[in-house]
């Protein structure tokens, strides 16, 4: 079965096609794994279909509330932001002998062009971040993804195209999804390339030796810029990637083998048509993936519509779970469980007595959605947390799921990936649980791991300079297997306000109180 290419029907400047094809683009962007995502509920109101064209305003914003920096982006037009390197990053503590490889990190980087500023904090295009970790040290790497659209937006010293939250008055050519293919949401290393991921297009592919940017990624003739999202599971038994992509009434399922090629494409109708998703999880047998209760309006954003207007959250609608047998995915179920916002999965797999177990952080709305990204890039926080960690259990002989709520505010869950697919005990996330400063509310200060046995947490508080990106689990090397998934480092990154830098930082799993051993 193959999906209709976008590129063969008609004339791609047409109006109605050019409202088409941003529609797809749009769809399905959502929280740029591995950057700084605060859940926060920001007052911040609707926002025009316009580009602000006031990065003025920002820099007077980030003065006061340095927290921000980040979300300022950096200067294309500048050499020594748009291709950073350096060869020996400081090293304080001491590095763990056998923590070595390549640590990757991808999110929205250009933020503003020629004094014109995006309106959403998913509209940015992706930067890719590699650190390596060696004997002889600890270097870096920071490139961005050489897009079609970075490029022509280059050379025009403008935006061209209108992204998530922002609509862009321009006649430049449309060829597809992959026109406004920022490759901004995650990244992997997998078969030989590094796979820089977004959610309404292609992968976009780079060269693992310097991360220059070889193209977008067609895994099949007939699959042109179908959309390949940004959260793909490894199976740490085959070393395969599975992962979806969605639009409209239909759901893409991907399976690559370990050697990076395609090993089967399956296409099947949504339960929740033009419903977003954004991440997937996998067990031994089945493709797990949630859809919340938010819709795309279509008409809408084919005007230009604000986040608000383009994305309706439905709050008499159930969360629900689409489980698809792996072989075939047309043999499925759906279960349903409380209205929740969803971005992230932390792990599923299948009990003993046949139920699937499905961990994952949720919120009661889409607040961050509409208003807490489009906040952030106004120079503005809120204080209240919406996400929390949740568990839940689907029942195949009844077909009923229950749902249970885990501790306080968290993003970015993660686990050992050695337990992806199967029982996992310990889930790592960011996390916050003191009050903040003025001006830095809704960002995360710290880093926990939650044991889903019992709820407790074993947390540290990176202090209120920093804010707290997304951390991951790295088994140790030659490890006791008595120890299990906390014989393991965790690796994050940090933001620190008061120096303006990012720091790398490794904790010990089992002591995590006690913070980063090295850094």
């Amino acid at each position: 079965m193959h999906i209709t290419t976008i590129t063969a029907t008609t004339d791609p400047a047409s109006p109605d096609r050019r409202a088409a094809l941003r529609t797809i683009a749009a769809f399905g962007v959502a929280a740029a794994g591995g950057s700084i995502l605060p859940s926060a509920h920001a007052a911040a109101g609707t926002v025009a279909p316009a580009i602000a064209g006031d990065g003025a305003a920002f820099d007077a914003a980030v003065a006061a509330n340095p927290w921000l920096r980040p979300f300022k982006g950096i200067d294309d037009h500048d050499p020594a932001t748009s291709d950073l390197r350096c060869d020996a990053l400081r090293i304080t503590g001491r590095w763990p002998v056998d923590l070595r490889g390549r640590f990757y990190r991808n999110g929205p980087a250009i933020l503003e062009r020629s004094g014109q500023r995006y309106r959403h904090w998913f509209d940015g295009d992706g930067m890719v971040q590699r650190f390596t970790f060696s004997s002889a040290g600890v270097s870096h790497v920071g490139r961005l993804v050489r897009t079609g659209k970075l490029a022509a937006e280059r050379d025009a010293k403008r935006f061209l195209y209108s992204a998530f939250g922002t609509a862009v008055e321009s006649d430049a050519p449309v060829q597809g999804p992959d026109s406004f293919n920022v490759a901004n949401t995650s990244v992997i290393e997998h078969g030989g390339r590094v796979l820089a991921m977004w959610e309404g297009g292609s992968a976009f592919a780079l060269d693992p030796a310097d991360l220059s940017t070889t193209g977008a990624v067609t895994w099949k003739d007939g699959y042109e810029q179908a959309p390949f999202s940004a959260h793909p599971k490894l199976d740490p038994v085959t070393g395969g990637l599975w992962n979806i992509g969605t639009f409209g009434d239909k759901i893409v399922v991907w399976h690559i083998d370990a050697t990076g090629h395609l090993e089967r494409v399956q296409v099947r109708e949504s339960p929740y048509p033009n419903g977003m998703a954004h991440d997937v999880a996998v067990t031994k047998r089945y493709v797990v993936l949630p859809l919340p209760p938010v819709k795309m309006n279509y008409a809408a954003i084919g005007k230009g519509a604000t986040p608000e207007e383009a994305f309706h959250f439905e709050r008499d609608q159930p969360l629900r779970v689409l489980v698809m047998k792996k072989d075939d995915v047309a043999d499925a179920r759906v279960f349903e469980l409380p209205t929740r916002m969803l971005f992230h999965v932390a792990n599923a797999y299948e009990t003993r007595d046949g139920k699937v177990a499905l961990s994952f952080v949720a919120s009661p709305d889409h607040d961050f959605l509409v208003h807490g990204a489009v906040a952030l890039m106004a120079g503005h926080t809120a204080p209240s947390f919406g996400s929390r960690l949740h568990t839940a259990e689907l029942d195949f002989a009844t077909g009923r799921a229950t749902m249970q709520q885990q501790g306080g505010a968290t993003e970015f869950p993660r686990v050992d990936p050695r337990r992806v697919g199967g029982a996992a005990r310990f889930v790592v996330g960011a996390a916050a649980w003191k009050p903040q400063p003025t001006g830095r509310e809704g960002l995360f200060h710290g880093v926990q791991v939650t044991d889903l046995s019992t709820g407790r947490t074993d947390r540290h508080d990176y202090g209120s300079d920093a804010v707290v990106e997304e951390h991951i689990v790295v088994p140790k090397r030659g490890g006791r297997t008595d120890r299990g998934e906390r014989d393991a480092w965790l690796l994050g990154t940090t933001f620190d306000a008061k120096r303006q830098i990012t720091v790398v930082n490794v904790l010990d799993a089992q002591r995590v109180a006690d913070g980063p051993v090295a850094r």
